[in-house]
């Protein structure tokens, strides 16, 4: 079988959830075909992905704007493989005559104000599309798949659940990080340093306005603490700052902007615990960073985070910044309860892994 993959997204210098799902799913795909005297698989990328496996072959499609509406839809014209497999929303205008694509969340039905406009279409249009065109539709949760069923009236047994997995990160020089970092030093965090931890993009949908307003009442009664927000900024960082700036947190709260996977790593290490009130989550990995890091974990208990993060997290609702504040003030001083979080969470990262999920999405892309 020529099995054709967009790796459009496959490596980025600065990767993000979608990226990091590229590229652990293509890598895993491409391990699992080495040995196949039947397989074939032909990436699809913008620049040269110098992939020296066997059964593999980079092709590249030039364009600067619209790659995926204009070149890869003219290959699936010309040179169509036997199944297409689109790790992100969308798919090309042509099609071969079976196609898989992995659709990571619908949040911008559930959070349209978030969004700009032409995102919202855009997102809008293109899920539409794969919903009516695509042959089978991945999804990492229960949520995703029950969202697409509600508001695309997408057929139930079109679409596969299939959880993203969890890599155990490879081991960092605490200390060379913290001496050689830019942000360790400039921003004076160190091992003695008290903080709530948030990773992810600094935007509206992770609900960072609440949770600085949370984090101000905290505050009142446990003011050593400070506050790291991790991540590149995103639609609405501005809304962000001028509550910081609202609440006189400048000196409380941290926002390094993007860090690298060392920095993220010692980030987690020395956390007191891991916030992430998001409004909206597809799947949620950051949580099981935190379970891996032995950390305790408050998050939103909407969408997909109660399914990733089971008995194992501390949940509130993303609406109240009360309850929040309540949250934190839970993890920060109640060290029973917190341990009998982290221990579930160590017991829950074991059900998540990218070997199960690489070769159920095989499975899905062979059926």
């Amino acid at each position: 079988m020529k099995i054709g993959i967009d790796a459009s997204r496959y490596k980025h210098a600065e990767a993000t959830g979608v990226e990091w799902y590229s590229w652990h799913i293509i890598n895993g795909l491409i391990e699992e075909i080495t040995d196949s005297k039947e397989d074939e698989i032909v990436l699809y990328s913008k620049i040269p992905l110098n992939i020296g496996k066997k059964n593999v072959v980079n092709k590249l499609l030039a364009a600067k704007r619209l790659w995926t509406l204009r070149c890869l839809s003219k290959e699936m014209w010309q040179n169509p493989p036997d199944v297409l497999f689109v790790p992100s929303h969308t798919l090309p205008l042509n099609l071969p005559k079976k196609s898989v694509i992995t659709i990571h969340d619908v949040a911008f039905r559930h959070l349209k104000n978030v969004y700009s406009f032409s995102e919202y279409h855009h997102l809008n249009w293109s899920t539409k599309m794969a919903v009516k065109n695509g042959t089978k539709i991945i999804v990492p949760s229960q949520a995703t798949k029950d969202d697409l069923i509600k508001f695309f009236a997408c057929k139930p047994e079109k679409v596969v659940v299939i959880p993203h997995g969890f890599e155990k990160p490879k081991d960092v020089n605490e200390e060379e990080v913290m001496n050689n970092s830019d942000i360790f030093k400039y921003f004076g965090i160190n091992k003695e340093t008290k903080y709530a931890l948030f990773v992810g993009r600094l935007e509206n949908k992770k609900n960072l306005v609440k949770l600085v307003e949370a984090f101000a009442k905290f505050s009142e009664n446990n003011p050593d603490y400070q506050l790291i927000l991790a991540g590149k900024r995103g639609l609405g960082f501005e809304k962000i700052l001028k509550t910081v700036n609202k609440f006189k947190l400048a000196d409380k709260v941290i926002m390094p902007g993007y860090i690298t996977e060392e920095e993220k790593a010692v980030l987690y290490m020395n956390s007191k615990f891991f916030v992430f009130p998001s409004l909206y989550e597809g799947f949620g990995l950051p949580l099981l960073e935190a379970f891996y890091y032995g950390k305790a974990v408050l998050c939103s208990n909407n969408s997909s985070l109660p399914e990733v993060g089971g008995e194992a997290a501390h949940y509130i609702n993303p609406q109240s910044a009360e309850e929040i504040a309540e949250g934190l003030e839970k993890l920060a001083n109640d060290e029973t309860y917190v341990n009998d979080l982290v221990k579930k969470g160590s017991e829950r990262l074991k059900l998540f892994n990218w070997k199960e999920a690489v070769k159920k999405t095989l499975w899905t892309i062979r059926e």
